[in-house]
């Protein structure tokens, strides 16, 4: 994990140890409870995919007998006709935005210039990239524009810890979460004619409701420092608990194009080698259907939907020998 990351695992997630058993070879695209879905990988090892996993021993100075941690921010995004696919690139010690095709091949075109962007998301219009990137010790949203050039322009304040942006639909408010202490994060929003900030309630990665512009769907942590996936009603002041179970922990949701279906990150035991990693999960918005979706022993993370629901990108170390990180493109058909 580079240095960028190791300094900001406050917002990384601690799960339980489990000590490995067997080996796996890591090149194997699919294992057999993923019978029936398709597999296809958009990008290869020279795109340089930003990893953001980590297994290894005394995290936050807690010893385990090994464990895993993730940075739990979007750090793929497609573009709202499903036509492209960004991602993080690291190479030559910088992180950056890179987009290319949402089908396997091509070129990649760098959309940012900077150092060390870690998560972004895509404008529902299409024309802009929010992203959170580290200047001077702190983390910062901005918006750059997604089509063209390289002009920044920058929201939050110098001194604030700002994470996981998204537009709204009109492109005038960004919500977005604010490290206020280790693991304490709230929801806040900016609107771009007022240049006022508010702040609404505890939780991380905000996800908008289409139609409900009182309502979002988000992660927070546990006093056990795992995650659950909440969706909190700011008009009303109702807060509902979707996805919690003990001992696991849940994070980065995305609404179904049909609103039917949270996608989510969580932790998993690999049934090949016995170890704890991070696999890719669905949920009936109302809490119902829990269902696994990948079990391959590589970590499978940050997923994101198609524009008509029926595929999910995410990024996994599946197909490499050497768990090198890639953008991958499964099929749903739940």
């Amino acid at each position: 994990m580079n240095k960028i990351l190791i300094t900001t695992l406050s917002l990384a997630l601690l799960t339980i140890g489990v000590e490995a058993k067997v080996k796996f070879d890591y090149s194997v695209v699919n294992v057999p409870e993923e019978g029936g879905v398709n597999f296809e990988r958009i990008t290869d090892d020279a795109d340089c995919v930003l990893y953001t996993v980590n297994n290894r021993q005394g995290i936050l100075g807690r010893k385990k007998a090994s464990g895993v941690d993730w940075w739990v921010n979007p750090q793929i995004a497609l573009s709202p006709d499903g036509q492209r696919i960004a991602y993080i690139n690291y190479k030559n010690g910088t992180q950056n935005i890179m987009v290319k095709s949402a089908k396997s091949g091509g070129a990649s075109t760098q959309r940012t210039f900077r150092t060390a962007v870690e998560d972004f998301t895509w404008s529902p219009d299409g024309s802009t990239l929010c992203f959170t990137e580290v200047r001077g010790g702190h983390h910062g949203i901005y918006l750059v524009n997604a089509e063209q050039g390289s002009v920044v322009k920058q929201i939050s304040a110098g001194n604030d810890n700002d994470y996981g942006g998204v537009l709204s639909p009109d492109g005038n408010t960004i919500f977005f979460h604010r490290g206020e202490g280790v693991q304490s994060y709230s929801i806040w929003s900016y609107d771009r004619k007022t240049n006022l900030f508010s702040n609404y309630s505890r939780g991380m990665t905000p996800v908008l409701i289409p139609g409900k512009s009182n309502e979002i769907y988000c992660a927070r942590f546990t006093d056990q420092k795992e995650s659950e996936i909440w969706r909190i009603n700011f008009e009303t002041g109702v807060e509902e608990i979707i996805l919690s179970q003990p001992g696991r922990s849940f994070t980065t949701p995305q609404l179904s194009p049909d609103g039917q279906w949270l996608l989510v990150t969580g932790t998993s035991v690999s049934e090949k080698d016995k170890t704890m990693n991070t696999d890719i999960y669905v949920v009936k918005t109302d809490g119902t259907n829990l269902t696994q979706l990948t079990y391959h022993p590589g970590n499978d993370m940050s997923a994101v939907w198609s524009p008509d629901g029926r595929s999910i990108f995410f990024l996994s170390q599946r197909g490499s020998a050497n768990r090198v990180f890639n953008v991958w493109k499964m099929s749903f058909d739940l």
